[in-house]
């Protein structure tokens, strides 16, 4: 499978080593983990879900108005383009992904590599917006920076992929944040 088809965890820190410790502790069939220096992290492509360390928000302009889940171990820095979820240590960063990589929402799961598994059983790809909500879930959704129009679109994107497919969700915005929730007035297809 190509790289560029997977789902990724990239690692934005000026060693490896964290990379190294996720790759090893993570599901392979589920998520790549790949690493990028602060200064390089804006080239890295699309990530899954970005988790950082330091003081040094690099390069991270590019992916402002994207659905990805953030991370960071210590204080966030100044300047990351979406307020990022605190964690202590990389093991709390790892068993966050571990959650996010099982969750579950109305018979909706994450397919291996990437994309989505609908309730029936059958696979929804390029839904990448969607996979970042899901894995928020039960968290309270992504906490997202201020709703610019490309944030905006890439939340009907997700919205418009649950109606296309029938999908008792809906996507919510609510205090900063962008979650899943269950629309119970929608009846699946």
């Amino acid at each position: 499978m190509r790289q560029a088809a997977l789902r990724t965890l990239l690692v934005v820190s000026e060693r490896p080593h964290p990379w190294a410790f996720l790759r090893d502790r993570l599901d392979p069939d589920l998520v790549t983990v790949a690493w990028a220096r602060p200064a390089d992290a804006g080239r890295a492509g699309a990530p899954w879900m970005l988790a950082g360390a330091g003081e040094d928000a690099g390069a991270l302009g590019p992916l402002r108005d994207r659905l990805l889940c953030w991370r960071w171990v210590g204080p966030a820095p100044a300047g990351l383009p979406a307020p990022a979820t605190t964690c202590r240590d990389w093991h709390q960063v790892a068993a966050g992904a571990e959650r996010a990589l099982s969750a579950r929402l109305a018979g909706l799961r994450l397919a291996p590599g990437c994309g989505l598994v609908l309730p029936d059983g059958s696979y929804l790809p390029r839904a990448a917006g969607l996979e970042a909500l899901l894995a928020a879930h039960p968290d309270g959704g992504l906490p997202v920076g201020p709703p610019t129009p490309r944030l905006r679109a890439a939340a009907r994107r997700a919205a418009e992929l649950l109606r296309r497919h029938g999908l008792p969700l809906r996507v919510a915005w609510d205090a900063g944040r962008l979650a899943l929730t269950e629309d119970h007035g929608v009846r699946p297809a």
